[in-house]
């Protein structure tokens, strides 16, 4: 069985893929061929040899793929928002062959831990995506123009049906959706998917992105917080704590593996992966938050939630 991934990164975040890579291969050698899409923007060529020196070592395929060259076919204008690279994961039914009929799209602040076969052969035959829910408020969904009932998944792990992608013209609608707030859409790439997707995506269990809020909050802290209604539930959240499949470092209260102070409690995992790539001897970063995020971040770090919440609350409301 084949398995198709894509990463999109620059030369800041290649080390990333790199680790990501790595986890994915030792953890994913029962597909007779994994495919690994990277969709670049000015990685370097020596970046570019340690990559594919990981792929020739588990005996996979790496297609790089210079975004840049697709800018000009796009009829699309960011203007002032984040760079346009930033929206590559929109235009895969565009950029990766038409025989390729899905697709696991994964950031690279991430670690595989498990193997991808029970979501790489999951039915998705009549949703766009599948993905796992993300801790947004009703305010992030009414800026996109959802329905408040609507799913709103996290982008950093979905595994996308191209085939359907390029059969409804999904493309055109995403240009469409950004062209419609001048380019300028709330959580970007992100929230264009949900804007445009949200009838069709199929809800996964967090375990598939196990995203570092359900390391920093329980279940009750995390609705709070997020003004959320609902979200999963404490048994589904305890699986995907104890048995993630996909690690995802997002920011939460705590530094990302690569910084120096990281308290994620599975910072390791990617320092194992770490230490089997080029950039092994590669020193820690410093934190380069802004004052009043180490500020808060400490509250909630060294509080019980609903006394940290309550300062918050009181200080920038």
């Amino acid at each position: 069985m084949i398995l198709n991934v894509a990463y999109s990164t620059d030369n800041n975040y290649v080390q990333h893929v790199g680790v990501s890579l790595i986890s994915l291969f030792e953890n994913n050698k029962e597909f007779d061929e994994i495919t690994v899409y990277i969709i670049e923007n000015n990685i370097s060529e020596i970046s570019k040899v340690n990559i594919k020196l990981i792929s020739e070592k588990y005996n996979r395929q790496i297609k790089f793929i210079d975004f840049n060259k697709f800018k000009g076919n796009l009829k699309l204008d960011i203007k002032n928002s984040i760079s346009l690279s930033s929206y590559a994961r929109l235009f895969l039914g565009r950029i990766i062959s038409t025989n390729v009929e899905r697709v696991i799209y994964m950031d690279c602040d991430s670690v595989i831990n498990k193997s991808l076969m029970d979501l790489w052969t999951m039915n998705i035959y009549q949703y766009y995506i599948a993905g796992v829910l993300d801790t947004v408020s009703n305010e992030t969904k009414v800026k996109v123009g959802m329905d408040l009932k609507s799913p709103y998944v996290n982008a950093g792990m979905l595994l996308i049906n191209l085939k359907k992608w390029r059969e409804d013209n999904i493309e055109e609608k995403f240009i469409e959706f950004i062209d419609t707030y001048n380019g300028k859409v709330f959580h970007h790439d992100q929230g264009t998917i949900n804007g445009v997707l949200n009838k069709k995506i199929l809800i996964l269990h967090p375990k598939y992105n196990a995203m570092t809020t359900f390391f920093t909050m329980n279940r009750t802290d995390i609705i709070t917080y997020y003004g959320l209604s609902d979200y999963y539930d404490e048994v589904h959240l305890k699986e995907a704590i104890e048995e993630p499949i996909f690690v995802h470092y997002t920011p939460a209260f705590t530094t990302r593996p690569w910084i120096k102070g990281c308290k994620h409690p599975l910072r390791g995992l990617y320092e194992k992966y770490l230490d089997m790539t080029p950039w092994k001897n590669i020193k820690l970063r410093s934190d380069s938050r802004k004052a009043v995020e180490k500020f808060v971040a400490s509250l909630y770090n060294n509080l019980p939630f609903n006394v940290a919440n309550r300062i918050c609350k009181s200080l920038y409301r």
